[in-house]
C-alpha cells in the first residue's frame, strides 16, 4: 500500500539498504558501549523519519529509539526541549506504564501518577524521581532545558538500558539563541559526557546543517559523522511503485517507469503519485498518468501543488523580488547569474542577494550555472508563471498535444487533462474563464475521417458535460487548426476539411 500522510516502516519500506545500514551500525555500536552521533541531511519529506524509524525498528533489543520533530511545537520555544525529554521518557517506560508520557506533559499531576506507576523506577535514587516529578512543571529556562538535555541520560544510566535521540529539524533551534541562551553550545556541552545516548540530529536544509557539524566555528565541529540522503535511483523508484500497488490494483512495470521519468525519485512524491492512481479501478495507461499528474501538481487545490505552494510562500514570502529570481532560474535554468539579472532587470550584485536568500532551493553547478534543486518543483514554478498553461503538456503530454497547447495558450486558454470517467471521448479540456472546450486531438492532416458511432460519442459527451467541442488537426508540419463539428460533412462518414477551420476561436467560442 502507498502511503504519503506517514512515516513508512516494515514491508512498506524501501531501497535506502546502504543509509540503513549506516544507522543500524550506529544503533548497534552503542548498544556495545560505543555511541556514535549522526547527522542525517535531506530535502523535506525525503523520508529521514521513515528511516529513522525503521532502523529502530531493526535496532538490537537493547537499544531505544526516541524521535522528536522541533516542527511539532510552534510556535517554536524552550518548551521543545521538555517534549525530548517526555519522548525519551516514552522510550524507556511508556510500555510498562501502559500510555504515553509525552502526552501528559498538559497535565503535571497526571504524568507524576504515571511515572509513580513504573516498576523500574521504584529502585532510582531520590535525586532522580523529583527530578522526574518535575518534567512538567518547572518553566522553560536555560537552567531547565539543561536539566531536560540531561536526564534520558541520568534515566538509562539508573535503569541499565541505552537510548538513541533523534531530532529531526534541528537548524530550526537556532533562532531561539539569546544574549542569555544558545541552544547548541548547551546541547554539546551536556552531551559530550552521555556514555548511555546516542544523538542522531536530521534537517531539511542541508547548507545549514553542514555548517553546523563541519565549521569549525560550530559547538559541534567533528562530533557528528554526516550522510545524505538524496532521491530513490531511477530503477528503485519504479520498483517502489510496481512493489507498493496493491495486489489487486497493479501498476505496470512500463507505466511505473514513465511515473519516475515524469517526477523523479523523492520517494513522497512516488507515494502520492502512486496512491492517486491506485484510487481508480485499473487497467492504468498513459492517459491516467495523465489526469494523476494533472490533479496532483497542475491544480491549484492538488495535494503536491499545494505542498510546493507552502514551500513556495516560505521562500519567497512576500518580496517580488525573490519570486521574480525563482521564476527566472526556473524557467531558464541551468542560467548563469547575468542572464538572470536581466531578465529581473536587476544588477548582478543585487541578483546575488536574491539567490542567497533562496537558500538551499537554488544550487550552483561547476560551470557557474543555477538551477532549481528540486525538478517537479521547478515545473511547477513554470507552470503557476505567465503563459505557464502548457507546461503540463511539456512534461507528459505527446507533440502533438504539446502544439495544440501552445495554440489555445496564446488564446488565453488553460489546457488540463481529465481522468477517464472526466473527459469522456475528449483529450483535452481547455477552459478560459467560463469557458469549457472539449477537445480531441487528431494527429493526421485534413480531412479527417470519423465514424458515426465516435462522432456520436463526442457529441453525447459534450451534452453531458455541459462543454462546447471542438477537433484539434495537426499536421506532420507542427500546423494546429482547431475545426469545428457543426461544418463537417456528413455521409457515410463524417469528414472535417479544410473548411471547418475556425479563423477566429474566441469569436466562434464567445458566439
Amino acid at each position: 500500500m502507498f502511503r504519503s500522510s506517514a512515516p513508512v516502516t516494515a514491508r512498506g519500506f524501501h531501497d535506502r539498504v546502504v543509509e540503513l545500514a549506516r544507522v543500524t551500525a550506529a544503533f548497534e555500536a552503542l548498544g556495545a558501549g560505543a555511541p556514535q552521533w549522526l547527522a542525517l541531511v535531506g530535502p523535506r519529506k525525503i523520508g529521514k523519519t521513515s528511516l529513522l524509524l525503521e532502523a529502530a525498528r531493526r535496532a538490537p533489543d537493547a537499544v531505544d529509539v526516541a524521535v522528536v520533530d522541533v516542527l511539532e511545537r510552534a510556535p517554536l520555544d524552550l518548551e521543545v526541549f521538555r517534549l525530548l525529554a517526555a519522548r525519551a521518557l516514552d522510550a524507556l517506560l511508556a510500555e510498562e506504564v501502559g500510555a504515553s508520557l509525552s502526552r501528559h506533559l498538559h497535565a503535571p499531576a497526571e504524568l507524576r501518577a504515571l511515572l509513580h506507576r513504573s516498576p523500574s523506577l521504584r529502585s532510582v535514587d531520590a535525586g532522580l524521581r523529583a527530578e522526574l516529578d518535575r518534567v512538567a512543571d518547572d518553566p522553560a529556562d536555560g537552567d531547565a532545558v539543561r536539566r531536560w538535555l540531561q536526564l534520558p541520560e541520568d534515566l538509562c544510566q539508573a535503569l541499565d538500558r541505552r537510548l538513541v535521540l533523534a531530532i529531526d529539524e534541528v537548524q530550526e533551534l537556532a533562532p531561539l539563541a539569546s544574549r542569555r541562551f544558545d541552544p547548541f553550545p548547551l546541547m554539546r556541552s551536556v552531551w559530550q559526557r552521555h556514555e548511555r545516548v546516542a544523538y542522531v540530529i536530521s534537517g531539511s536544509a542541508p547548507s545549514v546543517l553542514r555548517e553546523l557539524v563541519t565549521s569549525r566555528r560550530s559547538p559541534f565541529f567533528q562530533h557528528f559523522h554526516l550522510f545524505e540522503l538524496g532521491p530513490f535511483a531511477h530503477e528503485d523508484a519504479v520498483a517502489l511503485l510496481v512493489d507498493a500497488a496493491p495486489a489487486e490494483r497493479p501498476i505496470p512495470a512500463a507505466l511505473a517507469r514513465r511515473i519516475a521519468e515524469v517526477i523523479g525519485g523523492h520517494p513522497f512524491y512516488l507515494q502520492m503519485a502512486g496512491e492517486a492512481l491506485t484510487a481508480d479501478l485499473p487497467p492504468y495507461d498513459e492517459d491516467d498518468l495523465k489526469a494523476v499528474l494533472q490533479g496532483l501538481i497542475f491544480s491549484r487545490s492538488g495535494r503536491l501543488a499545494l505542498y510546493f505552494e507552502n514551500e513556495y510562500r516560505r521562500l519567497v514570502g512576500r518580496a517580488a523580488t525573490a519570486a521574480a529570481t525563482l521564476g527566472a532560474v526556473a524557467t531558464q535554468g541551468p542560467v548563469r547569474l547575468t542572464d538572470i539579472a536581466k531578465t529581473i532587470g536587476a544588477s548582478t550584485a543585487s541578483t546575488a542577494r536574491y539567490l542567497e536568500r533562496l537558500g538551499d532551493a537554488i544550487v550552483r553547478d561547476e560551470e557557474g550555472r543555477y538551477r532549481v534543486a528540486d525538478p517537479l518543483f521547478s515545473t511547477w514554478v513554470r507552470w503557476r508563471q505567465p503563459g505557464g498553461a502548457v507546461v503540463p503538456m511539456t512534461v507528459v503530454g505527446d507533440e502533438a498535444e504539446r502544439a495544440v497547447a501552445a495554440t489555445l495558450a496564446e488564446l488565453g486558454f488553460d489546457l488540463v487533462y481529465q481522468s477517464r470517467a472526466s473527459r469522456g471521448a475528449f483529450d483535452l479540456l481547455a477552459l478560459r474563464g467560463a469557458d469549457q472546450l472539449g477537445l480531441q486531438v487528431k494527429r493526421s492532416p485534413l480531412p479527417l475521417r470519423f465514424g458515426k458511432r465516435e462522432w456520436k460519442r463526442m457529441e453525447a459527451d459534450a451534452a453531458r458535460f455541459g462543454w462546447r467541442w471542438a477537433v484539434a488537426s495537426v499536421e506532420p508540419s507542427g500546423t494546429v487548426r482547431i475545426l469545428d463539428p457543426a461544418a463537417a460533412r456528413r455521409g457515410r462518414e463524417i469528414r472535417l476539411g479544410e473548411d471547418a477551420a475556425i479563423d477566429n476561436v474566441l469569436r466562434w467560442i464567445d458566439g
